[in-house]
């Protein structure tokens, strides 16, 4: 069951151990280390990590009030996963918040980070053709971090970091298709253009309407799962 994220633990870090041992359960949810169902024992993982009881609990403690695991009758703590009405909320709230940064950054975006925008934009277009999924999904995390990035709102940017963070899973699955690349492409395109044309209201509609795309995209992904499990 466990791996990756928690085998990796470092005692040593300067960050307090609860929020060590948080980080590094937090990113096991999301990189699928941890499945849904799987249960969280304060003592195996205490042991597994190496450290006390207490801060393992405080751990599980700030996991549940964020929502990623939960507390099952006869079963203990268990991973929560996300459900498609999680996955709706989520990209509504990402939607918002990204919507309102890229007005933001129209303002306040510098021609040293459009050059370097237009020149992830043609990097992606290469790995788009070669179909070079893993590296197109770093290099779009990149545009996408500049573009947000560029709106100068500290307290913005952390949010819709946090939130990216729930997706991220989600959007490697809908990336791996060749359509939703191309798509995904155009739209950054797009929206890049409406950046250096300095206009608001364009760039808000289309940043909303991508991500509105990518919800569908991965729904319908989910669904279509679904569908070959049956």
């Amino acid at each position: 069951m466990m791996g990756g994220a928690l085998e990796s633990f470092n005692v040593s870090n300067i960050k307090p151990i609860r929020e060590m041992i948080y980080e590094s359960m937090r990113q096991a949810i999301f990189d699928g280390e941890l499945k849904p169902g799987d249960r969280l024992v304060e003592k195996d993982l205490a042991e597994k990590m190496r450290v006390s009881r207490t801060p393992i609990r405080e751990a599980l403690r700030k996991l549940e009030t964020e929502g990623l695991i939960k507390h099952v009758p006869r079963k203990g703590v268990v991973v929560k996963g996300f459900s498609p009405e999680d996955i709706i909320e989520i990209y509504s709230i990402r939607q918002a918040l990204e919507a309102l940064a890229i007005t933001y950054t129209v303002k306040n975006i510098t021609e040293k980070e459009i050059k370097k925008l237009k020149a992830l934009i043609e990097e992606m277009a290469s790995l788009t053709e070669e179909d070079e999924t893993e590296d197109l999904f770093n290099t779009s995390q990149e545009f996408n971090d500049i573009l947000m990035r560029s709106c100068k709102m500290p307290r913005l940017i952390g949010l819709i970091s946090t939130y990216r963070e729930y997706l991220q899973r989600f959007r490697t699955v809908t990336m791996s298709r060749k359509e939703r690349k191309m798509s995904a492409l155009k739209d950054h395109r797009e929206i890049l253009q409406a950046v250096i044309d300095r206009d608001a209201a364009r760039a808000k509609r289309l940043v909303e309407e991508h991500l509105q795309k990518a919800l569908e995209s991965y729904l319908n992904t989910l669904r279509t799962d679904e569908k070959g499990r049956g």
